[in-house]
């Protein structure tokens, strides 16, 4: 990527501020009286306006909701894998809802539109570009952007960042983008998952990391009826305002260290959230001398003199259960 658009894609600035030093780069070599680029979050799954050069905000609406719902020239794009596509080179769009009901009241006489695919086929997003004069777009603008298009696929989208984190930090775990709900997004499956993980389980586990906000783990432990999955949970910074994504999961299979069985995994992990050998019991429907031993055979393996020590070094390795620190969280009783 060269030139003066690599010199904007590239900085390393925002999204939306690269987003909208694209669009005053580009006014300076294609005529618009308005442009937007509308991106793609797979968390959410919906449209974000992320620049917006001179539409109202019904317009900015319906790029982001009707149009790439219902718009034929939007679906043309899709289906047939086309590049940039104007008004004129789509018969008969002039009679059809989008121009007559939005494009034309705003102010608008001819328009484009693209969507941004990378080069490993990944949808990040759209760009429109309309005009108040129905010369333009022209031919050369229509190829100026053809060839833009991808270099701002690669560039603006908004699983990049969390795939580079991923891949920096466990290349061969399977990686998920989550957001403060649960919601899931698979950025890479991983090399150590013979058998991946499904969505609806990341987004159980996603949501323990939030269960006991006291403990904050960074790590957590859940057996998915195959094996243990270790689960590493690295934050992150937003993107751009109301960015969804909240962090970034990775998974892998392992098992669980120092010898510790599952039952004291369990106990384990309310010691950490500060329960007594009593409440541990009744948490885990067993006797409260069967949860101190857990907790004592527990200790002996991680080396640790005390209780504090011994929750100390659970949190440090990871020794946390993802489900019952779910199920701790929910106030409901665990069964072991």
């Amino acid at each position: 990527m060269a030139g003066i658009y690599g010199d904007v894609l590239g900085s390393g600035a925002s999204i939306e501020t690269r987003a909208h030093d694209l669009l005053d780069t580009l006014a300076t070599r294609a005529e618009s009286s308005a442009s937007a680029i509308c991106l793609w979050d797979p968390i959410q799954r919906r449209h974000i306006g992320v620049a917006n050069h001179d539409y109202p905000s019904e317009v900015m609406d319906h790029f982001n909701n009707w149009f790439v719902d219902n718009d034929p020239l939007f679906d043309s794009m899709r289906v047939h894998g086309l590049g940039a596509l104007r008004w004129r080179d789509f018969p008969d769009y002039r009679g059809g809802y989008s121009v007559n009901n939005v494009f034309r009241p705003a102010g608008f006489d001819e328009g484009l539109s693209a969507r941004l695919i990378t080069r490993d086929g990944t949808y990040v997003g759209t760009i429109h570009v309309n005009c108040d004069d129905s010369r333009y777009p022209s031919d050369d603008d229509v190829a100026e952007i053809n060839t833009l298009r991808t270099q701002m696929a690669e560039q603006l989208d908004f699983s990049l960042r969390p795939r580079m984190v991923a891949e920096l930090v466990a290349p061969n775990a399977q990686a998920w983008a989550v957001d403060g709900f649960g919601r899931a997004h698979l950025l890479r499956c991983g090399d150590t998952l013979d058998t991946p993980v499904d969505e609806a389980l990341v987004s159980d586990i996603a949501e323990a990391f939030h269960a006991a906000p006291v403990i904050a783990p960074d790590v957590l432990r859940f057996h998915d009826g195959i094996s243990w999955l270790h689960v590493r949970r690295i934050a992150t910074s937003p993107r751009y305002r109301g960015d969804s994504l909240g962090a970034v999961l990775l998974v892998s299979r392992g098992p669980l260290p120092r010898g510790i069985t599952p039952r004291e995994l369990d106990a384990l992990t309310l010691a950490v959230c500060g329960l007594t050998n009593a409440q541990i019991a009744a948490h885990l429907f067993i006797s409260s001398r069967t949860a101190g031993h857990h907790l004592e055979s527990a200790s002996a393996k991680l080396g640790a003199p005390n209780r504090a020590s011994c929750a100390s070094s659970a949190i440090s390795l990871g020794l946390l259960s993802a489900r019952v620190l779910r199920d701790f969280g929910s106030g409901e009783r665990i069964a072991v």
